[in-house]
């Protein structure tokens, strides 16, 4: 069983410590990951976050840093069914995020004969890789590589050294997700009323929903019916991609809402249109909110049984309602609405 020295759990304890010190947006910065070099030596040490579903690069990280520091640099199709061949990917996404040595599963002789080796090992003048995962699915997965040239593979005592800082990463990014969450909640309650017909939901760096209030979650089923868990609706994502400056509007029956960005988070507002009912649509309403029947009504109103009808599914149309029930809770609403 490998163990370290002293002078190791020095270090290991003193890097945790500055890591927790910094207390960044970015749990993993360029600066955060030479530190880390220290510890498990390497040519190259990366930190990335990738959307494997969707296949999109959420985040990057490198030491040494680039001098072209470009945030959009689109991941290539090659570059995506390279990590499906690489066998360390294979095993973390079947749910090992332990540290993994390339050599674990290929000799260096059988690496070199591979595509992986040809088209993104050799041209680096790399030999030996490890990475670390922190737990997540596929559509947020997190992960720390490291690269070596030279003769000398990562050692047992590196492995270690990673799988023991691996829960303290863990903990790193999940503070680096609060602060960013009560920075955009300070900034965005400063501007949003106490209105529960505007609402606020904060997305992570990965798209999925961090925190979503009452009413937004009110509002996300409201409109979005086949919304599941902390996934955003289809429909939001595809905007949320367009990058339009044009807020995203959905319509239901006389309610629209309208989804607008606004420092990392998402303000969703529900308006009502106004409603044009008819002189003989809002009576034959009135005697519905007054528990009178169809027939009773065309008693009342000297109408045919059929006409009745006829005038609530006019209403129904307009309210954007299948029941009387409804029917009479929005019209109920409406008057509220009108007299405030």
């Amino acid at each position: 069983m490998p163990s370290l020295s002293g002078k190791d759990v020095e270090r290991l304890l003193g890097f945790v410590a500055e890591a927790e010190s910094l207390g960044g947006d970015e749990p993993f910065t360029s600066e955060l990951l030479g530190e880390l070099g220290r510890m498990v030596p390497a040519e190259l040490i990366a930190y990335n976050e990738l959307d494997r579903v969707r296949r999109r690069d959420l985040f990057f990280a490198g030491w040494p840093p680039e001098d072209d520091d470009d945030d959009d640099v689109e991941i290539t199709d090659e570059e995506w069914e390279l990590m499906l061949e690489h066998p360390g990917c294979l095993r973390h996404q079947r749910g090992f995020f332990g540290a993994l040595k390339i050599s674990d599963f290929i000799s260096q002789r059988e690496l070199h004969k591979t595509r992986l080796y040809d088209r993104r090992h050799r041209p680096l003048g790399f030999e030996f890789e490890m990475t670390v995962a922190l737990p997540s699915p596929l559509w947020h997965t997190k992960t720390f590589l490291f690269f070596r040239a030279g003769s000398h593979d990562f050692t047992e005592r590196d492995r270690l050294v990673l799988d023991l800082l691996q829960p303290h990463f863990a903990r790193l990014w999940q503070a680096a997700k609060t602060r960013r969450l009560l920075r955009s909640a300070l900034a965005e309650l400063g501007r949003t009323d106490e209105s529960e017909s505007r609402a606020v939901l904060f997305l992570g760096s990965g798209g999925e929903v961090e925190y979503a209030s009452p009413p937004a979650q009110r509002l996300l089923g409201a409109f979005f019916p086949t919304t599941h868990g902390a996934r955003l609706p289809v429909a939001l994502v595809e905007w949320l991609d367009s990058a339009s400056a044009d807020p995203l509007v959905r319509q239901r029956g006389t309610r629209r809402l309208t989804v607008q960005r606004a420092d990392g988070a998402l303000v969703l507002e529900e308006t009502h249109e106004q409603v044009r009912l008819t002189r003989r649509e809002h009576e034959v309403l009135t005697f519905v909110a007054r528990g009178k029947t169809n027939a009773e009504i065309a008693q009342l109103l000297w109408l045919a049984p059929s006409t009745v009808r006829k005038h609530l599914e006019n209403v129904y149309a307009k309210l954007g309602v299948n029941t009387r029930t409804a029917a009479v809770a929005r019209f109920l609403g409406l008057i509220d609405a009108a007299a405030s």
